[in-house]
């Protein structure tokens, strides 16, 4: 077996040591985005090229992988896991410096803070899907911290309305469309936790649970990012 790229290799468990050092690289990136943030505000243009590269690499990857591995099993491979959507629109992002994608990238990406605490169906670090994975999630987690210290991005409480209208969308879309293509979009397929619960129960737990976190979402952050340091603009010109 290819331990690199062979589509058997066992998923990691939550806390083991897989688990572990993917939070380590995580902390890693976040620490050196705060150390950094002086000079990255001085040079915004030169670390989002990086986080671009990055990025791209990890599309690559992980798409190369589904064709050549898996031949592009429509109920996995798809861009529609909601992560996968945040990182699609931060890439949008780092391409155009058009912030007012920022906060449905960030509400959409709040599901990458959950992943990494407890993560499900994924890879050990030395697979390719599993560099995938930690490139996709911590690069999902830490663009809004950077777009703040770039560029001045906070949420927003109309971003947040709109936010949960796309993801009413969203759900519905994968809701219907699961079905159809066995697939596991937003993991309604393999739940991660709820496992007995019937669907007349789990579907409205986890809309509702989706809405309230986006909420506990925008309150947080703006709590943590104080808007005094900025003028807060986006690169169109317009307001928000």
């Amino acid at each position: 077996m290819n331990i690199f790229w062979d589509e058997n290799v066992d998923f990691i468990k939550p806390l083991d040591i897989h688990h572990f050092i993917y939070m380590a690289i995580f902390l890693t990136a976040l620490t050196f985005l705060v150390v950094k943030r002086n000079e990255i505000r001085k040079n915004p243009d030169r670390t989002a090229r990086g986080i671009l590269a990055l990025s791209v690499f990890q599309q690559v990857l992980l798409y190369t992988w589904y064709f050549l591995e898996t031949g592009f099993n429509p109920g996995e491979a798809l861009p529609l896991h909601i992560c996968r959507i945040s990182s699609l629109l931060g890439i949008y992002f780092l391409i155009t410096k058009d912030i007012r994608v920022m906060d449905t990238m960030f509400y959409f990406g709040l599901y990458a803070y959950g992943s990494f605490l407890y993560p499900q169906r994924i890879y050990p670090v030395y697979h390719a899907v599993g560099i995938s994975y930690v490139i996709n999630h911590a690069v999902t987690i830490l663009l809004p911290w950077f777009a703040y210290i770039a560029y001045g991005w906070r949420p927003t409480y109309r971003k947040f309305k709109q936010s949960s209208m796309y993801f009413l969308i969203y759900f519905a879309f994968v809701y219907f469309l699961n079905p159809i293509i066995d697939g596991n979009y937003f993991y309604l397929k393999y739940r991660p936790f709820f496992k007995e619960w019937p669907e007349s129960i789990y579907i409205p737990f986890v809309v509702i649970g989706t809405l309230i976190g986006f909420y506990t979402g925008f309150k947080i952050y703006t709590k943590l990012l104080p808007m005094e340091e900025y003028e807060i603009y986006d690169y169109k010109g317009e307001n928000i």
